[in-house]
């Protein structure tokens, strides 16, 4: 799947703002395979929307464009109306379910008028402005996605057919949501993500743990039998006793962590992830004011926080959590992963 990424904010386009919606999406869509070919920062102009719009769906390269910002009801917000005059048919599924999904976390939602439409071969979505919500009305409409671009694209396979082969799919892989902790040496990520650990075991969940350490390590003892086993060029050597097990293996090339917890965590309810500052998935940033380090999420490097955990009040739309409060941090990931805790 092609997307396109059309950011609409007056301040973003005159370079008075960060856009971190925009990375946002584009890191979200990166994670669920898709590949984003257009991004553009435009401002909340009817015209001008209405030609980018008309453009991308029209070049024949994109099957998605993911619209964000413009659709509340303040007088620049004019994005449903530029989409209406480009589509030849409006979805209002979408936008129902939008608004469905948004009303669970404010009453203000109700006055969202996110909406989704067809032109030609390809289906654009108007999703909120912030960074938080677009990701949020992007998840909630998702499953839709692949089976209405596969039937405005021209396949006759039923619907039901494609529910159930796509469910299957989905049983098959059981692949767990990811949180993952980043910051620097000295920001207190592993005490948080130990005590998060703690707190979501106690609430019955089967968590997984995985860490990425940048320099070389051994766990195994030289002369020990599976030392002598690996030395000999295993390339696998599992230990188990009656508790526990622990497998040693050689990588081939430097994997990533999705690539780690596909093959060694699946049947997790959750998976945290401590490392990989530049691309884990769904990352929250430890921030202590007092180590003295930069922020990671600005400057650039923006994709894919959903949070900052911090121990002073900081100038950024993500949302912002009490460092020293694992409870608090422990609820904002059940909330984001929709992890069934009954």
């Amino acid at each position: 799947m092609k997307a396109g990424v059309l950011v609409l904010s007056d301040k973003g386009a005159a370079g008075l703002r960060e856009d971190t919606s925009g990375p946002a999406l584009k890191q979200w869509l990166s994670d669920h395979h898709v590949e984003t070919l257009k991004f553009g920062v435009i401002p909340d102009e009817f015209d001008v929307i209405r030609k980018t719009l008309s453009e991308w769906a029209d070049g024949g390269d994109l099957d998605l464009i993911v619209g964000c910002g413009g659709t509340g009801v303040s007088p620049r917000d004019v994005a449903p109306e530029a989409t209406r005059a480009v589509i030849d048919r409006e979805i209002p599924g979408f936008g129902e379910l939008m608004r469905m999904r948004s009303l669970q976390i404010t009453p203000m939602a109700i006055i969202s008028r996110a909406m989704a439409g067809i032109r030609g071969r390809c289906l654009i979505l108007n999703l909120p402005g912030s960074p938080k919500a677009a990701v949020e009305n992007l998840e909630a409409v998702w499953p839709a996605v692949p089976h209405t671009l596969a039937k405005i694209q021209g396949d006759p396979s039923d619907c039901a057919d494609l529910h159930h082969k796509d469910s299957r799919r989905r049983e098959e892989k059981r692949i767990p949501p990811v949180v993952s902790f980043a910051g620097y040496s000295g920001s207190g990520k592993t005490t948080l993500m130990t005590a998060v650990i703690e707190k979501l075991t106690r609430k019955g969940l089967r968590v997984g743990a995985l860490k990425h350490e940048g320099h070389r390590f051994e766990i195994d003892k030289p002369g020990k039998d599976s030392w002598r086993m690996t030395q000999a060029g295993a390339v696998a050597t599992l230990i188990s006793d009656q508790d526990k097990h622990a497998l040693i293996r050689k990588n081939e090339g430097n994997p990533d962590c999705e690539e780690l917890i596909a093959a060694y965590f699946m049947g997790m309810d959750i998976v945290l992830v401590e490392g990989w500052k530049e691309t884990a998935p769904a990352r929250i940033e430890v921030f202590r004011e007092r180590a003295g380090h930069p922020k990671l999420h600005t400057g650039g490097r923006t994709s894919n926080f959903i949070a900052v955990a911090t121990d002073t009040p900081l100038q950024t739309n993500l949302p912002q959590l009490d460092l020293n409060n694992a409870e608090e941090v422990c609820d904002f990931i059940i909330d984001f992963a929709k992890l069934d805790i009954n």
